[in-house]
């Protein structure tokens, strides 16, 4: 059998005088170790058995089922089934958690990190599509400002928004942009939901960072999208969504 040898070292320091502080290394002292295969075996055992009741506890916490979807939602440009579903479901649940009339919900595509599959919802399911741990943030941009976001959103040929209708060109600039199907006014203030981290002018959408009246909350994305799901199957509702033209690419 081949045995394994680690060298260790003993470090033996003294101090000098009573007077000084600092000690000071006066001596290493080597001596090997021999670490054997059946050794090494052990502790890989033991390894795995720790992994294994890890993932145990995991599967007990991501599989109690939440709600059902009706179909398959998936993330595409300019939008799609679950970036309008998420984008919603955070409107919605920011007005109810934040007791404030929200016209605006954005959230980034790059942030959904799966899809929601047709058939039943689990917590580790919505775990999967919202890894992060990004909290709800509310703040006010002006209507010129707001425009500004648009076009970012343009260029970036879309993300995940609610209460706001966007055309775009093929090449990623803003043709015209309404909220709540009225046109933006440049002196209006806008409320706008979106994430701790898009707040902070993160993934293209600089203006973010420009909102004033500013709020970041302790609830996750992800706690308010379980929360929206709960509700809805309570209702006897099916997670769904379609796509509706919310931000149009001309040919």
């Amino acid at each position: 059998m081949r045995t394994l040898i680690i060298q260790t070292f003993l470090v033996i320091a003294f101090i000098l005088s009573a007077c000084s502080d600092k000690a000071k290394i006066t001596a290493i002292v080597g001596c090997n170790i021999p670490v054997t295969a059946t050794k090494i075996s052990e502790r890989t055992n033991h390894i795995k058995a720790l992994i294994e009741f890890a993932s145990k506890s995991v599967d007990s916490i991501k599989a109690p089922i939440i709600g059902h979807a009706a179909k398959t939602l998936i993330v595409d440009s300019p939008e799609s089934t679950l970036m309008n579903f998420a984008a919603d479901a955070l409107l919605t649940m920011a007005e109810k958690k934040c007791d404030e009339k929200i016209d605006i919900a954005i959230t980034n595509k790059g942030g959904l990190r799966s899809e929601i599959n047709k058939g039943t919802i689990t917590f580790g399911d919505i775990y999967n599509v919202f890894p992060f741990d990004n909290t709800l943030a509310l703040l006010t941009l002006n209507g010129e400002q707001l425009m500004q976001l648009f076009s970012e959103i343009a260029i970036r040929k879309g993300e995940a928004i609610s209460g706001a209708r966007l055309t775009i060109t093929p090449d990623g600039k803003l043709i015209e942009a309404k909220v709540n199907g009225k046109n933006v006014e440049p002196k209006k203030r806008y409320r706008i939901a979106t994430s701790d981290y898009l707040s902070q002018g993160n993934d293209g959408l600089t203006t973010l960072a420009k909102g004033y009246e500013r709020k970041i909350y302790s609830h996750t994305i992800r706690e308010l999208m379980i929360d929206y799901i709960s509700t809805l199957q309570k209702d006897g509702k099916p997670v769904d969504s379609e796509t509706d033209g919310r931000i149009t690419i001309i040919k």
